[in-house]
């Protein structure tokens, strides 16, 4: 569980709940969603952000699935 937040975004910078936003303090909450196509071509880092007020206690368990085309050699 998270206190002192009443929720948090999941993003990055610029794009603060590209990954959910206003999402559950409560111990067990989850979020599963899909972005579009995007690409990342560097580490970019991904940022909580607390929502109404500062994050005073608990854990996050941060979990990405991603895919890593490859194109077919001949």
């Amino acid at each position: 569980m998270i206190t002192g937040a009443a929720s948090y975004d999941c993003g990055i910078v610029g794009e603060t709940s590209k990954f959910g936003g206003s999402l559950g303090i409560a111990e067990g909450s989850t979020n599963a969603g899909v972005i579009g196509p995007q690409a990342f071509y560097s580490d970019t880092a991904v940022r909580l952000s607390a929502n109404g007020g500062s994050f005073t206690a608990g854990a996050v368990k941060v979990v990405l699935h991603y895919m890593l085309p490859v194109v077919p050699g001949e």
